[in-house]
């Protein structure tokens, strides 16, 4: 809770990096992705400093990771930006990279996301909201599908109708519309009901 405290934890983790080479690149890396989703909701933190240590922090991250579509996400304007429409432009397109080049890791990142719906500060549980939902409505994998749909519909509902902060309401209801339209969401769902439909009929 300490705000200080959280910036200075951000810093520190980055300007280990430096030791992220070698023999202890693997290692590291392990923790990069184990600390991602943090940064990404921290992105946009309450406080200043702590939105700026997580920009510094993803900066000197993004050569590790080896993605080139990070690698100038990182360093584009939308990372720099402190408007709330800048940082989701930068959620949409950071997950975007995410599901195309680490599907691999999209379990642990949704698992760790979702645990933040229910983080002390209403801004990191919008940031959460959002970006749960943009790696859903991207996803094309079945099984991600499967295991976060119900999850985090059930988690928009509930924060849409009971959360006493308009920034948690206002970010859920944006998150619902865009998991509607998601193609890929729709063609899952379809799937489904065909699959259903076809066992009713065999039994």
């Amino acid at each position: 809770m300490n705000v200080k405290m959280r910036a200075d934890a951000f810093a520190a983790f980055g300007a280990l990096s430096n030791y992220g080479i070698g023999a202890h690149k693997d290692a590291f890396l392990e923790q990069i992705h184990a600390t991602l989703p943090r940064l990404i909701l921290h992105l946009h933190d309450d406080d200043l400093a702590v939105r700026y240590a997580c920009r510094n922090t993803l900066k000197r991250f993004a050569p590790l990771m080896e993605i080139e579509g990070l690698l100038a996400l990182f360093d584009s304007h939308r990372i720099n930006s402190d408007h709330r429409s800048a940082y989701e432009d930068f959620v949409r397109d950071f997950t975007r990279q995410f599901v195309q080049h680490l599907s691999s890791r999209v379990d642990t990142f949704m698992a760790s996301t979702i645990q933040a719906l229910n983080a002390p500060w209403p801004i990191i549980q919008a940031n959460a909201i959002y970006v749960s939902s943009s790696i859903l409505s991207l996803s094309d994998d079945p099984n991600i599908l499967a295991l976060y749909h119900a999850q985090v519909f059930g988690m928009l509902v509930g924060k849409m109708s009971r959360s006493a902060d308009a920034v948690v309401r206002a970010r859920s209801s944006l998150a619902f519309s865009l998991l509607l339209k998601s193609t890929n969401l729709i063609s899952w769902r379809a799937a489904r009901l065909d699959q259903a439909d076809s066992a009713r009929k065999g039994s």
